[in-house]
């Protein structure tokens, strides 16, 4: 597919949450770039449509609809993975929404289904994964949090606790399995111009307090993603990578 630099030939991706956004940017990305990637999300619309996309270019994609936090639905992407590739060598957790409320108006329902998309389905995910990738000592997990993990923003405390303990929870996976070749680290995007952001009233003002002057494309944070699962970042791990403009700089 075109003039990449076939970075991850032969490699087996799955990539969550990508009907959409980073997810999208990034399954087409790693396409190019020569991996077989299993696309994922509710959307079965969308997901055929990318997954046509990445086939039409002379990538391989397969699409497994998946509502990531459903125990089930969760083996199955990974059995249906391992039935199509045979193995797994990658694994982008990036399925996600944002929940903007004051702290003392949020509920226990959202708590509970903020905590299943945001947290559990990373946790599981990573759990279900590793010990395949084990089998092979070879394999790199990104989870993509947020800026809201290491700043404070007003009406984000569930957003910022959830996406603050993922980050640190990637730290210490690092370490378990730093000696058996596996890499796990975090992308902290920023404002990123989304659906999710699309229709936010407050983005006018987003775009002001960022020091470049934009919100970032999906496109930026998968090339972000792409040198983090690639061998130019072949020592990194248990680190997070902040991708916000300048933001975290003021």
């Amino acid at each position: 597919m075109g003039n990449s630099l076939q970075r991850l030939q032969n490699k087996i991706a799955i990539v969550t949450g990508s009907t959409s956004g980073i997810g999208e940017a990034t399954a087409k990305l790693f396409a190019t770039e020569g991996a077989k990637v299993v696309v994922v999300g509710r959307r079965r619309e969308n997901g055929e449509r990318i997954v046509d996309s990445i086939n039409s270019q002379g990538g391989e994609a397969i699409f497994v609809q998946t509502d990531m936090t459903d125990e089930e639905k969760i083996i199955n992407l990974v059995d249906c993975t391992l039935e199509r590739f045979g193995q797994i060598d990658i694994l982008i957790n990036n399925a996600g929404r944002i929940i903007e409320k004051p702290f003392i108006e949020l509920t226990t329902s959202d708590w509970d289904e903020f905590v299943a998309l945001d947290a559990y389905s990373y946790f599981r995910a990573m759990q279900l994964v590793l010990p395949h990738m084990g089998k092979r000592s070879s394999g790199n997990i990104v989870n993509v949090t947020s800026l809201s993990a290491v700043s404070v923003m007003p009406t984000h405390a569930l957003y910022s606790f959830i996406k603050a303990g993922i980050t640190h929870m990637s730290k210490v996976v690092a370490a378990e399995y730093a000696g058996k070749g596996i890499r796990v680290n975090c992308l902290l995007p920023g404002v990123v111009y989304t659906e999710m952001i699309a229709d936010n009233p407050n983005t006018p003002h987003m775009e002001k307090i960022i020091p470049l002057g934009r919100m970032s494309t999906p496109e930026e944070q998968a090339k972000t993603i792409l040198f983090m699962v690639s061998d130019e970042s072949s020592y990194m791990t248990g680190t997070s990578i902040v991708s916000d403009g300048g933001v975290r700089g003021i």
